[in-house]
C-alpha cells in the first residue's frame, strides 16, 4: 500500500470517529481540527528528539526551542534572586569600623582567668576603640551567637508583625526549644524574642522557613553570607541560622563587635528584646502561652547591661556578647570558648571591668555568688 493510500484511510477513520463523537461539528471544522492535532504530535515528537515517519514529514513544523525568559514569574530565578534581595540587605548602612587597640592593659588584670578564653574583645562602642582582645580575628565556632544575624536577616526580609505559621520540622528542632506546635502562627516579633532571649532553636527553623516560603527559595542562609559579605566581615560563614556546629560554620570576635552594634544600633526591635530579663507572650487565637527567660546571666547583675546573646555548642563552648553603659561610656564584649556558664559571665564582668578601668572606672567585681543567685531564677524549656 503507497503512503497516499494509507494516509487516506487513516484520515478517513479518524474523521468517522469525530462523526461519531462530535456529530454536530462541521467537517471543515473536523479536518481543521485534525490537521491542528497531528501537528501538535509531530511537533511534540521533535522537540523530544523523536523522528515522525516521513509520510508524515509534511505536516512537521520546526522544533520549538524554549528559553527561560518565556515564562516569567513574580519570584526572581535562583540565580537572579539576590538582585531582587540585595537592596533589602543593603537599606541599613553600617558606619561603624574597630579602630586599633591602644596600649592599655593594667597590670593588675595580666594573668586573669578570662585568658583562658578561646578570643574575646573589649571595645569602645562609641569611638570603636579596641581596648583588648584576644585572636581578635581568628575564624572559630561562635553557636547562637549566629542568631545576632538571624535576626538582622529576618527583619530585613520581613516585618515584625509578618505572621508565620509553624511547619512540623520546626517541631522536631532540639535542643532549646520553647516547644512550638505545627500549625499554630507566631509573628516575627514573637518569635525574635524567643530566638534572642531564650536562644530557642525551633523558632529560628520557624523564621528561616518562613522567610524562604515567602520568597519561593532556600533564601534565608544565603542571605546571611550576603549580609556578612554587605558588612565587610571577611572572617564570617553561615551554613545554618541557629548556630549549630559545622565546619563551614564560624566568626571571629572583631566580625561579632562589628555586627552586634549594627545589629543593636539600626534595628530597634533587637535594642528593646536584647535588655529584657523576661517576655511573657500569652495564649490566644493564634499560639499557647509562652514564657522566655533571657539567658544572660550579667542583666540586673553588672550595672547597666543590655544585652545581647549567649550561645553554646559543643564545638564553641560557652559564648556571649554583652554590652554595658557605665557614666556615659558604652562599652561591648564578645568572648568565644568559655568552659562554662559561670566562667563565661565571670569573665565577660571582668573583662567589662578591665575596659571601664580606662575611664577610671572602679570594678564593679562580680562574684560567683552573685551569678548563682541570677542562675538560681530561671525557669528551663526543653
Amino acid at each position: 500500500m503507497d503512503k497516499g493510500n494509507l494516509l487516506d484511510q487513516l484520515s478517513k477513520k479518524v474523521l468517522e470517529w469525530m462523526d461519531e463523537v462530535m456529530p454536530s461539528l462541521g467537517k471543515q471544522w473536523k479536518v481543521f481540527i485534525l490537521s491542528f492535532v497531528a501537528q501538535f504530535v509531530i511537533s511534540s515528537l521533535l522537540s523530544l528528539g523523536i523522528r515522525a515517519p516521513r509520510m508524515f514529514s509534511f505536516l512537521a513544523v520546526p522544533a520549538v526551542k524554549w528559553e527561560s525568559s518565556v515564562l516569567s514569574s513574580p519570584i526572581p530565578e535562583k540565580l537572579n534572586i539576590f538582585n531582587f534581595l540585595k537592596p533589602k540587605l543593603e537599606e541599613k548602612i553600617n558606619n561603624f569600623q574597630l579602630q586599633k587597640e591602644t596600649s592599655f592593659i593594667t597590670s593588675t588584670y595580666a594573668a586573669a582567668d578570662y585568658e583562658e578564653a578561646s578570643a574575646y574583645i573589649v571595645v569602645d562602642s562609641d569611638s570603636g576603640e579596641v581596648l583588648a582582645n584576644k585572636n581578635l580575628s581568628q575564624r572559630l565556632p561562635v553557636a547562637s551567637l549566629t542568631k545576632i544575624m538571624t535576626a538582622v536577616i529576618a527583619l530585613d526580609l520581613s516585618s515584625p508583625d509578618e505572621t508565620f505559621t509553624v511547619p512540623q520540622r520546626a517541631s522536631l528542632v532540639e535542643p532549646t526549644t520553647i516547644g512550638v506546635v505545627p500549625g499554630e502562627r507566631m509573628t516575627l516579633q514573637e518569635l525574635l524574642q524567643a530566638s534572642l532571649m531564650t536562644s530557642a532553636n525551633d523558632a529560628v527553623e520557624v523564621i528561616r522557613e518562613g522567610v524562604d516560603q515567602k520568597y519561593g527559595q532556600e533564601v534565608f542562609v544565603k542571605a546571611m553570607n550576603e549580609k556578612a559579605s554587605i558588612l565587610g566581615l571577611k572572617d564570617t560563614h553561615f551554613q545554618n541560622p541557629q548556630g549549630f556546629d559545622n565546619p563551614g560554620q564560624y566568626s571571629s570576635v572583631a566580625d561579632l563587635a562589628v555586627l552586634s552594634h549594627y545589629a543593636l544600633t539600626q534595628y530597634p526591635l533587637v535594642s528593646e528584646t536584647a535588655h529584657k530579663d523576661y517576655q511573657f507572650l500569652p495564649a490566644d487565637l493564634d499560639h499557647k502561652q509562652f514564657d522566655l527567660y533571657n539567658w544572660n546571666g550579667l542583666l540586673d547583675v553588672y550595672p547597666g547591661v543590655s544585652g545581647l546573646k549567649i550561645g553554646n555548642t559543643d564545638d564553641a563552648g560557652y559564648t556571649t556578647v554583652v554590652v554595658s553603659e557605665r557614666d556615659g561610656h558604652k562599652l561591648m564584649v564578645v568572648l568565644l570558648g568559655a568552659p562554662g556558664v559561670l566562667e563565661r559571665d565571670l569573665w565577660a564582668s571582668q573583662l567589662l571591668d578591665l575596659g571601664f578601668g580606662k575611664f577610671n572606672l572602679s570594678p564593679v567585681g562580680i562574684t560567683e555568688a552573685e551569678l548563682r543567685a541570677k542562675y538560681a531564677t530561671w525557669k528551663y524549656f526543653n
